[in-house]
C-alpha cells in the first residue's frame, strides 16, 4: 500500500464569530421580550399570542449561540496528506454553473454486496417530506388561527364560524401552493445529487451524475467512458482506478447573483498524464463544514488514496481572495 506525507489541521469554520454575536443577540431578544412583551402588546391582541412570537426568536438564538460556542471551543482537526506533495493540483473550487448547495451533508458512505457506495442518504428525501408535511400542517395550522381571530376583530365581529371559514380558505389558496413549492424545489435540488460505486474487487468505478456540457466532457482524462443511464439527464462515468489520484475537500465562497455563503466542495482528482495534468470531479457541495470534512476523509480512507484537505484557516484566506475577483454563477441555488 502506498504511503505519503500527512498532517493534522484544523478545520475552520466561518463565520463562527458572527454566529456567536447573532446567536446571543436573538437569545436576548428572545427571553427578554418574553417577560417584556406585555407593555408593547397592541389593544385587543391577547398577550399570550405576544409571548408566543418571542418563543421562535429565543430557539433560533439559542441553537446559533450553542453551535458558535462547541464550534469555537470545541474544534475539530483532520489528518491529511501534506499540501506541498501536490502542488500541480488546484486548490480552489470548481466553479460550476448549475450548482446546487445543500446546508447539510447529503451523502454517506456504505458497504454492501461486496462494494462500497458513496450515495445520497437512503431516506433523504422521504425524511425531508415527512418534516416539510409536519412543518406545514404546524404552520398552516397558526396561521389559520391567527387569520381567524383577525377576520373575526376586522369584519364588524363576524362570527365565529364565518371567520374561520375565511380564514382556511385564505391559508389554503397563499399557504398550500407555498409549501408545495418548496417540495418541488427540494426534489428537484435532490436531483442533481451524484452516487460513485467503488468495486471491492479493484474494478473501476462508476460515477452516475448529472449531465455536463459535451465542452466540459472533451476535457476529461484519457479512459473515461460515458454511457447515458435513466433519464435523459444523467449520464454515468467509467473511472479507472489507476486513475484516481487524490481526494480533496476545497473551500468554496459560493457567492449567486443574488447571495453569497460559505461551503466546501467535495472532489474526486483524477491523473490525466504522466506530466502531472489533473482533472478534478465534483461529487459533493454542502455548508457544513466539519460533516464534509469528515466524509470525505472517510472516501479517501476507503479509496486508499491522499486527502488533500484545503478548509483550513489559510485555505479559507486564500479563498477570500480569489472570491473578491471571480465573477458569480448566473445559474444555481441554496437548499436547507
Amino acid at each position: 500500500m502506498e504511503t505519503w506525507p500527512e498532517v493534522e489541521s484544523v478545520v475552520y469554520c466561518p463565520g463562527k464569530w458572527i454566529a456567536l454575536t447573532l446567536g446571543t443577540f436573538f437569545t436576548l431578544v428572545g427571553v427578554i421580550g418574553f417577560f417584556t412583551i406585555g407593555d408593547a402588546v397592541p389593544p385587543g391582541l391577547p398577550v399570550w399570542i405576544g409571548k408566543l412570537c418571542t418563543i421562535p426568536f429565543a430557539l433560533l438564538g439559542g441553537i446559533v449561540l450553542v453551535w458558535a460556542l462547541w464550534r469555537i471551543f470545541l474544534p475539530v482537526s483532520i489528518r491529511h496528506a501534506v499540501l506541498t506533495e501536490w502542488p500541480d493540483v488546484p486548490m480552489e473550487p470548481v466553479a460550476r454553473e448549475g450548482s446546487v448547495l445543500h446546508a447539510r451533508v447529503t451523502h454517506e458512505l456504505a458497504q454492501e454486496a461486496g462494494q462500497w457506495e458513496f450515495r445520497p442518504h437512503q431516506h433523504l428525501w422521504r425524511n425531508d417530506l415527512r418534516s416539510l408535511i409536519a412543518f406545514g400542517i404546524v404552520f398552516l395550522t397558526a396561521f389559520a388561527g391567527l387569520l381567524t381571530w383577525i377576520f373575526h376583530r376586522e369584519l364588524n365581529n363576524a362570527g365565529w364560524a364565518v371567520s374561520a371559514i375565511c380564514a382556511i380558505g385564505g391559508t389554503v389558496f397563499c399557504g398550500v401552493p407555498a409549501i408545495l413549492l418548496i417540495g418541488l424545489l427540494l426534489r428537484s435540488g435532490y436531483r442533481q445529487l451524484c452516487r460513485l460505486s467503488i468495486p471491492g474487487n479493484g474494478d473501476d468505478l462508476e460515477l452516475d451524475l448529472p449531465h455536463t456540457r459535451e465542452s466540459e466532457k472533451t476535457d476529461l482524462a484519457a479512459g473515461l467512458r460515458w454511457t447515458f443511464v435513466g433519464e435523459t439527464k444523467r449520464q454515468c462515468l467509467a473511472i479507472p482506478r489507476e486513475l484516481v489520484s487524490a481526494v480533496q475537500l476545497c473551500p468554496w465562497h459560493f457567492v449567486l447573483q443574488d447571495g453569497a455563503t460559505d461551503a466546501v466542495q467535495g472532489l474526486l482528482v483524477l491523473k490525466r498524464s504522466p506530466a502531472g495534468d489533473y482533472y478534478r470531479l465534483p461529487i459533493l457541495l454542502t455548508s457544513d463544514v466539519v460533516g464534509g470534512a469528515r466524509l470525505l476523509q472517510r472516501l479517501a480512507t476507503t479509496l486508499q488514496v491522499p486527502y488533500l484537505f484545503c478548509a483550513d484557516a489559510a485555505g479559507w484566506r486564500a479563498e477570500g481572495a480569489r472570491a473578491k475577483t471571480r465573477p458569480p454563477l448566473k445559474h444555481g441555488g441554496t437548499l436547507s
